[in-house]
């Protein structure tokens, strides 16, 4: 673990370019990506195996349950993944699954801390929003960078998983998406929730993005971040039937992995797991609270690197008393600047490397 750490502080995340129609971009991804998707799938299906007690068979099968509601809704990111399998030269099946893995096995998938600031709160004015992904260090040297320019929808800048639908961006209109895992008790058979935080990339005007993050029948659902360039931000508690929307009156917000709005903490699965979860969100928003008016993306940075209650810190590191797919770690952390169009990136933990600085438009 020692020696990947070290690497990672090397090694930015890849940036893959790609564009066009929904199978031609799912198609270039896929053949840049071949490595990366067969790494996460060997990665996945030991989750699903660990958490379900599902063979990898037994999980494309599932997840074949999911197909009917995604094509029906998003028929075009289901072409993207017909490209990608064919690119990455994998099944659809198996690329498909990839895609609602989540929906198979709530509990192996739990992490990230989010921040957002508005020009009201922050030095210069910027609109800045920040995300720690934690997840098992396994599946670390999968996550790329997509810089995809989709024929007649907004150009995105986003991370993902061996290229495939990514769950947190920006695009062109200055709309971006994070968020982060919970675990509600009502997932049902419907739309993967991947598709919908996919879908807000496409969003012209704020609206939509909200519109786009809470689908009629979903599957389940993240607490989905929609944010805009002027500084109009939404945090959406949302499970499978029912969702909260937080507004930042204020000019900012917090979330992690837990149920913050009452109504909604009824949909709880295992809500005695979520101390980590309360601490990290309680401390990131002291820290947040701190710096009102003088928010930079270095102070966001300084946020994001915080240990106080290591390992279970905003900054995640790995219990060494955990088996390894049980641990939650920070794998990657972005901060995106809805002004400027530009993502602060960095592979790995970010106490332990810099930000790289990726541009959506190219030059």
């Amino acid at each position: 673990r020692d020696a990947r750490e070290k690497m990672s502080r090397k090694a930015p995340l890849p940036i893959v370019e790609t564009g066009g129609k929904p199978f031609d971009m799912g198609n270039t991804v896929g053949k840049k990506c071949a490595r990366k998707a067969v790494a996460y799938r060997k990665s996945i299906a030991s989750s699903i195996e660990r958490y379900t007690g599902y063979d990898w068979r037994k999980a494309v099968a599932r997840a074949e349950l999911y197909l009917p509601y995604a094509e029906e809704f998003y028929p075009d990111f289901v072409e993207e993944i017909r490209g990608y399998s064919a690119g990455a030269g994998m099944p659809f099946e198996e690329a498909f699954t990839l895609c609602c893995h989540e929906l198979l096995s709530t509990r192996g998938f739990r992490g990230c801390t989010d921040l957002v600031a508005s020009g009201d709160v922050t030095d210069d004015g910027s609109v800045l929003v920040a995300h720690n992904e934690d997840w098992s260090g396994d599946p670390m040297d999968t996550v790329v960078l997509l810089r995809a320019r989709p024929k007649g929808k907004p150009e995105f800048l986003a991370t993902a998983y061996a290229g495939l639908l990514p769950s947190s961006g920006m695009n062109s209109a200055g709309i971006s998406l994070t968020g982060n895992a919970l675990e509600p008790n009502d997932v049902r058979v419907g739309i993967p929730k991947v598709f919908a935080s996919r879908k807000v990339l496409e969003a012209r005007r704020i609206g939509e993005a909200l519109q786009y993050a809470m689908p009629d029948g979903r599957a389940s659902s993240y607490n989905n971040i929609c944010s805009d360039k002027n500084g109009e931000m939404y945090s959406l508690e949302g499970s499978a039937t029912d969702c909260a929307w937080i507004y930042a009156f204020d000019g900012y917000l917090v979330h992690t992995n837990h149920y913050t709005v009452e109504r909604m903490q009824k949909f709880e699965a295992a809500p005695s797991s979520n101390v980590t979860s309360i601490f990290r969100y309680n401390r990131a928003l002291r820290l947040i609270e701190d710096q009102l008016g003088a928010i930079t993306v270095e102070s966001m940075k300084a946020i994001l690197r915080d240990h106080i209650n290591r390992p279970g810190s905003i900054c995640r590191h790995a219990d060494p008393g955990l088996h390894a797919l049980d641990v939650s770690e920070t794998i990657f952390s972005v901060i995106f600047d809805l002004t400027h169009l530009k993502a602060h990136v960095l592979k790995g933990k970010p106490c332990q490397g810099e930000y790289s600085v990726v541009s959506l438009k190219r030059g």
